[in-house]
């Protein structure tokens, strides 16, 4: 991928990592901007992992567990095939992931599964409580106890389909999201979202409480919106969730729950809230309608540092019977589409909206195909003025390659997954808030694969991350206190 599918995924709201020092995000992002070449030390250069499988630098370490792979992926290599506590076995694609806090010091995580349709294996085989009983994707959640041991690991979200991202929440919670809009029906020579392959419809967000020791009601949130969701994150201060959609011409979507309307105060809200309804509604810039900011012409349409004020207009039909029409050679946005209805609105257009994170008042999301060269984009919101800037749009990708996943590191670094498909090398990456770049870690496997889900534990020692294919979650620990940022 381009600059950043899926970065700024999250930071926790409750206390998985730190947040960046006010101003910090911004100094970073305003050096990569600027096409910073400089690597700061960070803890050193990696040490090849006779293992094979992650390399670290000195001082460090690193466990592997509850792997989970497709018959492709595995080669016979039974490293990467595991079973969960109740002896089924281990979902494959590890992708999106947050770290909660568990019991006496250890640490819960909530992972996410992007399984395709027919993919296997795939989560709860035996149909126990799923959405779908047709798809296999959901989430798995793991009990790491404070020497990082694996303590449980179990099913928590069943049923569902590519479960890509999504986004922690205050409350404990992991918003998971599916990037599909796939819906029960013969082939359709008009609505692309139609397959017999499915038995509910999809595009949906789930809500999977971290404290759940089972698989959870599979409740879609549809007042949400039925999109190809990719993350979500939530201002903690007034409760609102901020979506993004992977398409090239998403919207970036805000929701505001109805509890609030209710007198429920944003920091009072709890697992469920969520299902009793809201508003959705998509970012306009108010004297721009209909601005199309993935810049891709000569002219740049939005200025890198431009300042505007924005709006947000009511997406009235958030679940619509087609987001994909068929055309004469490839698949558009139905008019009845969220994105379709929001931009007839005036609302701003965007180049493939994927990770978004908030810190310290802002929500920061990603364009994947954004800028003049397609290498991508960053846009800030400024929450409490509403305006908005683009803060990001490199020229080359300096010493970042397909950035996807993203964190807030405990010692004020951003923390960066990789899935440089080109170069089939991907690294865990480091940025200071000077905008100089370090590596954290190398996927030494030979597939190569992406890193995702990267996440601190609540106490600030321990960076979890996955790699999606063959599906692996490493606990990952030494020196931070060596960086300082």
């Amino acid at each position: 991928m381009n600059l950043s599918r899926r970065t700024f995924l999250r930071t926790s709201l409750v206390g998985a990592s730190g947040l960046m020092a006010p101003g910090g995000v911004d100094r970073a992002l305003a050096a990569m901007a600027r096409g910073a070449r400089l690597r700061a030390p960070g803890f050193g250069p990696l040490v090849a992992d006779p293992a094979g499988l992650l390399d670290l630098p000195a001082g460090f370490q690193y466990r592997m567990y509850s792997p989970g792979t497709e018959a492709e992926d595995a080669g016979g290599d039974s490293r990467f095939i595991s079973q969960l506590s109740d002896g089924s076995a281990t979902p494959a694609r590890h992708d999106g992931m947050a770290a909660f806090p568990g019991p006496d010091g250890g640490t819960i995580l909530v992972r996410n599964h992007e399984m395709n349709l027919g993919g296997e294996p795939g989560v709860d085989p035996g149909r126990a409580r799923p959405y779908d009983p047709a798809t296999t994707g959901g989430t798995t959640t793991l009990w790491v106890d404070r020497e990082r041991n694996l303590v449980r690991s179990l099913a928590s979200l069943s049923g569902t389909l590519r479960n890509c991202a999504g986004g922690a929440t205050p409350w404990g919670s992991w918003l998971s999201a599916e990037e599909d809009v796939a819906m029960p029906g013969t082939r359709d020579e008009v609505n692309a979202d139609r397959t017999p392959q499915v038995k509910q419809r999809h595009g949906y967000i789930f809500e999977v409480d971290s404290r759940s020791e089972g698989l959870v009601d599979p409740v879609p949130l549809k007042a949400m919106g039925r999109f190809r969701h990719e993350a979500v994150a939530v201002d903690p201060v007034t409760g609102f969730a901020y979506l993004t959609e992977d398409r090239d011409d998403g919207l970036l979507y805000r929701f505001r729950p109805d509890v609030l309307e209710r007198g429920t105060a944003p920091s009072a809200l709890r697992v469920g809230d969520y299902a009793s309804g809201g508003v959705l509604e998509a970012l306009r810039v108010k004297s721009r309608p209909h601005l199309v900011t993935g810049n891709h012409g000569r002219r740049a349409e939005i200025a890198l540092g431009e300042s505007l004020e924005v709006d947000w207009v009511r997406i009235e039909g958030v679940d619509p019977d087609m987001d994909m029409s068929r055309g004469t050679d490839d698949e558009r946005a139905a008019p009845s589409s969220t994105r379709a209805q929001g931009f007839a609105n005036g609302a701003a257009r965007f180049a493939r909206t994927e990770g978004i994170t908030y810190s310290d008042g802002s929500m920061y999301f990603c364009c994947t195909n954004g800028g003049p060269r397609e290498l991508g984009q960053v846009f800030r919101i400024r929450l409490r003025e509403q305006r908005l800037s683009l803060v990001v749009e490199p020229g080359d990708h300096a010493l970042l390659d397909g950035p996807d996943n993203l964190c807030v590191a405990p010692f004020g670094d951003l923390v960066i997954c990789e899935d440089n498909l080109s170069k089939r090398e991907n690294f865990v990456v480091g940025v200071t808030t000077q905008g100089r770049c370090y590596r954290i870690a190398r996927n030494a496997h030979p597939a190569k694969r992406e890193f995702a889900g990267a996440c601190f534990s609540p106490d600030g020692s321990t960076l979890f991350v996955n790699v999606q294919r063959p599906g692996m979650t490493f606990a990952i620990w030494g020196p931070w206190s060596l960086r300082k940022s």
